[in-house]
């Protein structure tokens, strides 16, 4: 998706974008790093919380005083690390990993694609395409898809009939979204289809990892709203409403019919049982199987999930 730009850039220039009050030494900056790759005249971060949200910590341990072996670094870091550091330049920050994104975006990269349709991609006439999109090689955009402005939807996707994308989403290679739904009905002697002719209803600013699933509802609609990010490896299943700015992360389902709430984060290969209702901010553990409903503010950890505590 994005891709390093050559650049250079003063420290004072960095503070003054982030509005962080900065009186150490001015020296020019060309690119950013990691703690565990560190390079000299680069930018990098250290935070204690790795999800502000639900004050999660940060699981990786640093050596911080090799810091000191290199020339013109700029470390952005909280308050608790800065007592931990001397002689070396820093930028306090409430959010230091988001502030170094904020940096990196500004700064540091470029946009890997631009706009266009590459001439192996099949798109139906009936479908409806934004101002500056991308779609990659090898894609197919069916009938009656609508699909909002800056949106880029990577190698061979397959995007089905009755679906709508809203502005700025990102759809990564090998995503199906809008195949019929895993719905069968037994009569005794052989299952019978249900016949999914619903539709499925993408917002804004919405990420779809690589090989993820987004099933057509039944009869109704399926719904993925506003800043919803969806890991790799994700199955979502028919007639699914998703909240706002709720995260799912790698290998894990939800099932069909089920309610997610927003701001809510699912944690690795967890799984959301069928019609299953979450209330806003909640976390479910790794791995864990939600089988029944839940209220908001909830931390659910194992299989079947029970609340660990609440999230304040």
């Amino acid at each position: 998706m994005f891709e390093p730009k050559s650049t250079k850039i003063s420290a004072i220039k960095i503070a003054k974008f982030l509005k962080i009050n900065y009186t150490g030494k001015n020296f020019d900056i060309s690119s950013v790093s990691s703690l565990k790759n560190i390079k000299n005249n680069s930018i990098l971060f250290h935070s204690n919380i790795s999800d502000t949200n639900f004050k999660l910590k940060e699981t990786s341990v640093y050596d911080l005083t090799k810091l000191k072996n290199y020339k013109n670094i700029l470390l952005i870091c909280d308050n608790e690390t800065k007592k931990k550091i001397k002689n070396i330049p820093i930028l306090v920050s409430k959010n230091p990993r988001l502030d170094f994104c904020r940096i990196m975006m500004k700064f540091f990269i470029k946009d890997e694609y631009g706009s266009g349709i590459d001439p192996s991609s099949i798109i139906e006439k009936s479908s409806k395409i934004g101002k500056n999109v991308y779609i990659g090689p090898h894609c197919y955009v069916g009938k009656n898809v609508r699909i909002g402005n800056n949106v880029k939807i990577l190698n061979n996707t397959s995007i089905f009939r009755k679906t709508v994308i809203g502005d700025n989403s990102v759809i990564q290679s090998n995503v199906v979204i809008g195949e019929e739904g895993f719905g069968f009905i037994f009569d005794g002697k052989s299952s019978q289809h249900f016949p999914h002719i619903g539709s499925i209803i993408i917002g804004k600013n919405v990420w779809i990892g690589s090989s993820s699933i987004i099933e057509k509802a039944a009869l109704d609609s399926t719904i993925i709203h506003d800043d919803v990010k969806i890991d790799q490896h994700c199955n979502i299943g028919h007639n699914t409403n998703i909240g706002k700015s709720t995260w799912v992360s790698a290998g894990s389902s939800i099932c069909g019919r089920s309610k997610i709430g927003k701001n809510c984060l699912i944690a690795p290969h967890s799984m959301i049982d069928v019609g299953v209702k979450l209330g806003d901010n909640c976390l479910v553990g790794s791995c864990s199987l939600v089988r029944k409903n839940f209220p908001k503010n909830s931390i659910l950890v194992g299989s079947p999930a029970r609340i660990l505590r609440k999230n304040n």
